[in-house]
């Protein structure tokens, strides 16, 4: 079978000069497929100024160059029908010249999934994170546009940035249900995308396939109970959104902090800085000792889950997010918000702890329970780490996907 992935990174591209954060999984998940004996692969994604096909370890790569010609590239961006016309124009480029079997699509926020609508080839949309829903909890509680015009300053061209981000991601939503509408097939991993893609796309056939993990946390050495230490250690990987929940982060440092009396250190990986929602908060990032770390390695926040007492997602709306299952793969008790896909992969009080969407008070009413009350970290650490390795097993998911791609090849045959 000669299987076309359309990705939103670079995948395995490169691979010795294109790595973010250790690694992303989906190049782990291409070095599992690539092995596959029947399967070859061509994977395609937006670069810049990059040759048309490149042959890599067995790999065809097409690089798609978004930064041709000054008239085209400003055509492009103020009108998203040019935009979505050269982008479906370099898609059949590629499918034209791979003549693939079977197209996977992975995400629907880009404009790959178009593709479906201009091709007879059978194409499977992989749901990721989903923008329709997601713009539902863009602006946070207590929070409005306006604040996320100027959520990182006053700077005038950064406020028009914010705007015509938030613009932009209003016209991807309209382009998101046209790309649900186009599709027959849709793959996911949690009750909640099943649903969406239902209601957007009520003919289509869905599939289950999870998700692979990076290399080093299945390599690492698994999380035990912490004993014989004064200071608490909290572990959260967030981005920058205004909805991942930085807010609601701060709100529970503050209950531990002040109500609880606990003496602990809550360690932010993903971002630099909190200044927006401290200043939304009127609570300091350092005051409550919450301390941003940046950007790290796979490696990096590996070691940081293991030296941990708790892990805690504060996200207001999420799939099902890389962070939480590592950490669970790696045995850790994880905390999050009920939130999208999230109860999917944790049972409440089995394999993690389920609090409700701006809810500080249950959170940190949580935290306190899991580090104080070991047999139950334990518990549900042994719990989501056996739940985790099943989930992420990396031949069950090959399986899986290679069963996907014979199924919908043999029922576009009919």
């Amino acid at each position: 079978m000669k299987i076309l992935w359309f990705t939103n990174t670079a995948a395995g591209y490169n691979s010795n000069s294109n790595e973010y954060n250790g690694g992303g999984w989906i190049a782990s998940l291409e070095k599992e497929i690539k092995k596959v004996s029947n399967i070859q692969l061509a994977v395609s994604f937006f670069y810049q100024d990059e040759p048309f096909k490149v042959e890599q370890e067995n790999v065809t790569y097409y690089p798609i160059s978004i930064d041709r010609g000054i008239l085209n590239r400003l055509k492009r961006k103020f009108s998203k029908r040019e935009q979505e016309s050269f982008h479906v124009s370099a898609f059949k480029s590629v499918i034209d010249d791979f003549k693939p079997d079977v197209i996977h699509v992975f995400g629907s926020e880009l404009s790959f999934g178009l593709i479906a609508r201009y091709t007879d080839i059978p194409t499977i949309i992989h749901l990721q994170g989903i923008l329709i829903p997601y713009l539902n909890a863009f602006v946070p509680p207590f929070y409005s546009e306006w604040d996320m015009f100027r959520s990182n300053g006053i700077n005038p061209l950064k406020i028009l940035s914010n705007y015509k981000q938030l613009k932009g991601w209003k016209t991807s939503v309209e382009r998101e249900k046209r790309i649900f509408a186009g599709c027959k097939y849709f793959m996911g991993r949690t009750e909640w995308d099943k649903r969406i893609s239902k209601i957007y796309s009520p003919k289509s056939q869905y599939f289950y396939c999870s998700e692979m993990l990076r290399e080093s946390f299945f390599d690492a050495k698994p999380w035990q109970v912490k004993t014989n230490r004064d200071k608490i250690v909290i572990v959260t990987t967030i981005s920058s959104p205004l909805y991942k929940g930085a807010d609601m982060l701060l709100k529970t440092a503050q209950i531990i902090k002040k109500e609880l009396k606990l003496n602990f250190e809550w360690l932010v990986y993903g971002i630099t800085d909190m200044n927006f929602a401290s200043y939304k908060t009127g609570i300091h990032p350092d005051a409550v000792s919450v301390y941003p770390k940046g950007i790290a390695s796979s490696k990096e926040i590996t070691e940081a889950l293991i030296n941990c007492d708790v892990f805690v997602h504060p996200s207001y709306i999420d799939n099902s997010p890389n962070s939480v299952c590592e950490a669970q793969l790696l045995g850790v008790p994880v905390i999050a918000c009920n939130v999208g896909g999230v109860s999917t992969l944790i049972e409440h009080l089995t394999s993690g702890v389920l609090v409700p969407a701006n809810d500080p008070y249950m959170a940190a009413s949580y935290i306190k329970e899991i580090v104080n009350d070991k047999a139950l970290a334990s518990k549900i650490g042994n719990s989501a780490q056996i739940l985790a390795l099943k989930r992420h097993n990396k031949k069950e998911i090959i399986n899986d996907l290679s069963g996907i791609y014979k199924t919908i090849l043999g029922l576009h045959k009919f």
